[in-house]
């Protein structure tokens, strides 16, 4: 009592000297305001004096009224200061939610009663860290600027946490308030499972074995729907077919998760099921709409997601989300399934694009081959023939083209086509047409600033797709069934361009960019491959020619011996060789890896090859299969693309690092379709 009532005198001793002092300077700046009214000609100073003892005499008294009203204000605080305390105190102890006080080594010195509620199974929680319990740190919470505060949970039960700082006189504390969330998580989780998904079942090859196997059509349709009616009864869900071999179904997010731990298991039975005669392998593609909003929305997504499965071959479904793509199945290799039908028809969308744009870029990917480079000119003709003003974009200094660039400089009109990446931006304008050919990755495009770029994009490959684009695109011909590019683009010049229009030249290098994608006709061919080919045989293409561009310089030669010496097998049957380390490597290295992987198939067992080496900073991985491993989906784990027998990657890193990831991928691709290929034992 003693020692606050000398407190209190000390803070009116305080609030005394302030009052006095505050009159003291003004008595002194009123005599000088009097001194200032005194010195004019006129000066009365009685009205000056009135004036200046006026306003003395106001200041005097709102200061003092000032000072009283303090005195009061400071009696009443130290008054309700101890209640206020407690009321606080009680406040914060009677919380039904935990509140922790932390000093600033992050240990907890105090907690409320429903603290020791929630840690009844801990003895004793003083001095240990908060992260121990949240496990996250305080500095986490503290930052977390979100409206609720950080998400947290413990003992089965979920909060939000908002850090609050304490300041005393000798140290610094955090005051952690928390929210319940457990009930309302529960309830948005059951909200989750309920709703609705929309998903779409396509059956891939009944149509090809109606033409082809018309005996065993019936009984290997009649086989799958019932698979597919057995496998949606299981679930609950609901099943229509609306089209011969398709079918619409709606289930739940729940279930949909249950198919998706089991990685889509009705493709497995689906795969499993021959008819006794089938020539053709019975496959489905899904596609899944698990997007938020109505019905129509959950359906384009679907539709989208199905496309997709198609354009990546077939026998797999994709799960479209808000902001996700998820791939599941596709172990089957792609079974030719065009027709002129759909050539023509793509044709005649092209032609129309191109004449409604003001001029035509062209690109394929970095790094491009004799197929990207064939399409690229076999492209560039048709969009010639559409009356478009042209250009296609390369690299300049690519050492792979200049054989092929040869070729064209007879040829005027190629002549200013082929421009760099700068020149192709500065045509872009608000009605251009870029087409990509023989990539359906924008990362992967020559320039994929231009492709970002572009007003109006269409796209023609034979790659599985990888990813969506950004933007819808103006048109879409992607068929990985077919064995490359060029083959795809003369399939739409035969239904378009008159005879004479196709030079010898440019037909020339279509059938070598043919005939690098199928290991001169060895791979991945079929009937239409050696059409297309004919057809090319037909404009005056050059199988000689052909065979000049693909002779090997003896640099090139003794490049490819730098892969021969270091040969790893792997589980057997997969092979994979890098660069002697000891030389130096550069851009025409990744050339040689890719013929390194070609050339690792002929030797026996080998039925999947992996040629690294290293250029700059990342390490490029060309991959090739015999027809049973599906490369691609190995390097798709890998953030890399292409098909089923040839694909690439580069990943950032050192060889064996790399090359340790690689062997991952294998393992996990492997575990993957050990048990399906089993499963579709006959």
């Amino acid at each position: 009592m003693a020692a606050k009532n000398s407190k209190n005198r000390n803070d009116l001793r305080s609030i005394s000297t302030e009052t006095v002092a505050i009159i003291g300077i003004s008595a002194l700046l009123y005599m000088g305001l009097y001194m200032l009214l005194m010195t004019g000609e006129n000066a009365n100073p009685y009205i000056a004096g009135a004036i200046v003892i006026g306003l003395y005499l106001i200041t005097a008294g709102l200061t003092c009224l000032i000072v009283e009203r303090r005195k009061h204000s400071k009696a009443l605080d130290d008054t309700l200061a101890p209640v206020m305390g407690r009321i606080m105190f009680d406040a914060v102890v009677k919380m039904q939610t935990p509140v922790f006080i932390c000093d600033s080594e992050e240990r907890i010195i105090w907690y409320n009663n429903a603290t020791e509620s929630l840690y009844s199974s801990q003895n004793k929680l003083y001095g240990q860290q908060i992260s121990e319990l949240f496990g996250i740190s305080l500095m986490a919470i503290k930052m977390d600027k979100t409206e609720n505060g950080a998400k947290v949970s413990c003992e089965g039960r979920t909060f939000y946490a908002r850090y609050n700082h304490i300041k005393t006189d000798d140290n610094d504390f955090a005051m952690i308030t928390t929210t319940e969330t457990t009930e309302l998580d529960a309830t948005r989780e059951k909200m989750a499972g309920d709703e609705p998904v929309v998903m779409y079942l396509m059956i891939d090859n009944l149509s090809e074995m109606m033409q082809y196997d018309s005996e065993n059509y019936r009984p290997a349709a009649s086989k799958i729907d019932t698979v597919i009616r057995t496998w949606a009864e299981e679930k609950n869900c609901l099943l229509k077919e609306y089209e011969r071999d398709k079918y619409v179904m709606i289930t739940e997010a729940r279930v949909l998760n249950e198919f998706m731990a089991l990685k889509f298991d009705i493709l497995d039975r689906v795969r499993a099921t021959h008819s006794n005669e089938a020539s053709l392998p019975l496959t489905i593609s899904i596609g899944v709409g698990n997007v938020s909003g109505d019905y129509a929305e959950k359906d384009r997504a679907a539709h989208t997601a199905l496309e997709m499965a198609l354009q990546r071959g077939g026998d797999q479904a994709v799960v479209k989300g808000n902001e996700s793509l998820e791939f599941f199945g596709g172990i089957t290799n792609t079974v030719q399934k065009r027709t002129n039908v759909r050539a023509r028809m793509m044709s005649k969308e092209l032609m129309n694009a191109i004449r409604s744009a003001s001029n035509v870029i062209i690109m394929g990917h970095r790094f491009a081959d004799y197929d990207a480079f064939g399409a690229i000119v076999g492209m560039t003709r048709f969009a010639m023939y559409c009356g478009a003003r042209v250009n296609a974009v390369i690299n300049p200094s690519d050492r792979n083209l200049l054989g092929c660039r040869n070729m064209l400089a007879s040829e005027e009109d190629f002549i200013g086509v082929f421009v760099d990446e700068q020149i192709g931006l500065d045509l872009l304008t608000t009605d251009t047409l870029v087409i990509l050919v023989d990539v359906n990755n924008i990362e992967h495009a020559e320039s994929s600033l231009i492709a970002e770029r572009a007003p109006a994009l269409a796209v023609v490959d034979h790659h599985r797709k990888t990813a969506e684009f950004l933007n819808e695109n103006l048109i879409e011909y992607i068929e990985p069934s077919a064995s490359s590019a060029c083959e795809l683009m003369a399939e739409m010049l035969e239904q378009v361009l008159p005879r004479e229009e196709l030079s010898a030249i440019e037909a020339t290098l279509m059938l070598a960019g043919i005939a690098l994608d199928t290991k001169n006709f060895s791979k991945s061919t079929g009937t239409r491959t050696f059409s297309a080919a004919l057809y090319l045989r037909d404009r005056g293409a050059s199988p000689a020619a052909v065979q000049a561009l693909n002779k090997t310089t003896l640099d090139d030669y003794m490049r490819e011996g730098r892969f021969r010496t270091n040969v790893e097998f792997y589980r057997k049957n997969m092979a994979i060789t890098t660069a002697d380390s000891h030389t130096e490597t550069g851009p025409a290295d990744r050339i040689t890896a890719a013929k390194a992987a070609d050339n690792l198939l002929s030797v026996a067992g080998v039925e999947a090859s992996f040629a690294l080496v290293k250029i700059g900073d990342a390490v490029n991985i060309s991959a090739r299969s015999a027809g049973r491993i599906n490369v691609q989906l190995i390097l798709e784990k890998m953030k890399g693309g292409g098909h089923f027998e040839s694909a690439g990657a580069q990943v950032e890193g050192e060889v064996e690092g790399v090359i340790e990831l690689l062997k991952a991928a294998i393992d996990e691709y492997l575990a993957e379709t050990t048990e399906i290929q089993k499963q579709t034992q006959p």
